[in-house]
């Protein structure tokens, strides 16, 4: 049983790598051949920019590579999902910038971005600041809420409610 999930985890690994190596391919021959073939004016800002990014996502394609050698899901979630998402935005903005504008370089800024967004929400929120939010405000006041908000009762089902009111008055009584 266990070899069979090994063998679905590499032909799934074995997919993925093929699609690195494609995408790697179609981003820097669209980019390369726009900028050096069409166009042949690239400024040297642009030309840092790209190989900077490119060997960025180059490292990271690298790291994943040898994580499939080594038997590691590339499908699963955390880090590995975050190289994928870095090499997918690089595509990206090397194919946009060739092809419709330069300022789709800032399209890099979403990856600190989020970076902050996921250190205030998986750090900060539960740890520094209680689970509570420290930008949430009662609605008509404007101040932070110091009283606790109550907590709904959880519904209960119509078996749970008879069983409930059967054992407030006595219920069945147990045979011994």
């Amino acid at each position: 049983m266990a070899r069979g999930a090994e063998k679905r985890i590499a032909a799934v690994n074995a997919g993925k790598l093929k699609t690195l190596a494609y995408g790697f391919l179609v981003s820097n021959t669209v980019f390369l051949l726009i900028h050096f073939a069409i166009s042949r004016s690239v400024h040297w800002r642009t030309l840092s920019a790209y190989c900077l990014t490119e060997c960025i996502a180059a490292v990271l394609a690298l790291q994943l590579r040898s994580m499939a050698h080594s038997g590691a899901d590339l499908g699963q979630e955390g880090l590995t999902a975050y190289m994928f998402d870095i090499i997918y935005i690089t595509w990206f903005v090397h194919i946009t910038t060739s092809l419709i504008s330069r300022h789709f370089w800032w399209v890099y800024a979403a990856i600190p971005l989020y970076a902050c967004y996921a250190v205030y929400k998986k750090i900060l929120l539960p740890f520094v600041f209680g689970g509570k939010s420290p930008l949430s405000f009662q609605r008509n006041s404007g101040v932070p809420s110091a009283a606790p908000t109550p907590t709904p009762e959880p519904q209960t089902s119509k078996r749970q409610a008879k069983q409930q009111a059967r054992s407030n008055r006595g219920g069945r009584m147990q045979r011994g």
